[in-house]
Order: C-alpha cells, then sequence, then structure tokens
C-alpha cells in the first residue's frame, strides 16, 4: 500500500471537502479498487460511523462506503456514484457528519432516491433507496460534489449547533 493511501480523516475545514471529486477510472486504477475498499472498511469500522467518503481521507476519487443495511452490517461500496431521482417526499432528521464531529444539523432530505454506482469490480448497478440508506447515500454523494451537509441548513441553525457543542464541551471540561 502506498503512503498516499495510509490516509487519516482529513481536518475540519480542508479545502480538499470543499473540491469535486474526479470519476474513479477502473481503466487505469490510481489505486487497487478492492485495495481501496477495504481502507474504506477499516475507516468505517473503526470510526463507527454509517458512512464515509474519499475525499474524507484526502483521496480525490468518486468513491464512498456505507452501511446499505445497519442492523445486517451490509457494506455498499459505490464508484461513481449518481444520483438519477429524487422523491419529492422528504423527511426532517437529525444528520451529522466524521468531518465536524459533535455538530448535528435538523435537515430535510427526499426520502427516497433512485441511483446508479460501480461496484469494487466496475460493475454497474441501479437501486432504489428509502429511509436511511437513501439519507446516507445523498451525504456521501454530496462529498463527492465538494458540498457538505453544513451547507445545506441556515446560518442561524449551524451557529446553533456550534454554539450547542461549544456548551456541551464547556460542561465536559468543567467536570474533568
Amino acid at each position: 500500500m502506498t503512503e498516499l493511501y495510509k490516509s487519516k480523516l482529513v481536518e475540519i475545514g480542508d479545502p480538499i471537502l470543499k473540491e469535486a471529486c474526479k470519476v474513479f477510472d477502473f481503466e487505469h486504477p490510481p489505486i487497487d479498487p478492492i485495495e481501496l475498499q477495504e481502507i474504506f472498511k477499516r475507516h468505517l469500522i473503526g470510526k463507527n460511523t454509517l458512512g464515509i467518503s474519499a475525499n474524507q481521507i484526502g483521496i480525490m476519487e468518486r468513491v464512498f462506503i456505507m452501511y446499505e443495511n445497519i442492523n445486517t452490517r451490509n457494506i455498499l461500496t459505490c464508484f461513481n456514484p449518481k444520483i438519477l431521482e429524487l422523491s419529492k417526499e422528504q423527511v426532517l432528521i437529525d444528520e451529522g457528519c466524521l468531518s465536524y464531529p459533535g455538530i448535528w444539523l435538523k435537515l430535510k432530505r427526499p426520502i427516497a432516491i433512485k441511483v446508479e454506482f460501480e461496484d469494487e469490480k466496475g460493475k454497474k448497478h441501479d437501486k432504489e433507496m428509502t429511509g436511511l440508506p437513501s439519507r446516507i447515500f445523498q451525504h456521501e454523494h454530496d462529498h463527492m460534489e465538494g458540498t457538505d451537509f453544513t451547507r445545506l441548513a441556515s446560518p442561524l441553525k449551524l451557529q446553533l449547533a456550534i454554539k450547542k457543542l461549544k456548551k456541551k464541551y464547556k460542561e465536559f471540561t468543567r467536570h474533568k
């Protein structure tokens, strides 16, 4: 494994998180897709998260990994993901992100989506997703586009979430 791909989570505010990722080229892969999938699995499990995008670990390829089913721990690796359709029905729930630890925002997203992606072998898949898998896919897809969940919230909601986090931190350090 090359040094470049022993990646750790990029720091909060790293400009890489605001850049769109490039298409993963299966004909001339920058890294073996199976090896990349294993790197992602280690991050997913080690950080106890629902999904993680390549740019969150410093890799500028269009790929992310997510739990397709939390209960069965079924993992889905999505190369070159696309959202083809979004449902009109939306749902408002709390959302967090490894790139902004401790910040939780109530966000509205479509409850169902139709997607296309390639697996680690370059095989195309079409899927319909609802509920939590739909939300995870949308969140990680946003990362591929160089955006994140904080941009989906109003400035006031974001300020309140940061204020709440600072208050928790202050309480935590006071009890040490």
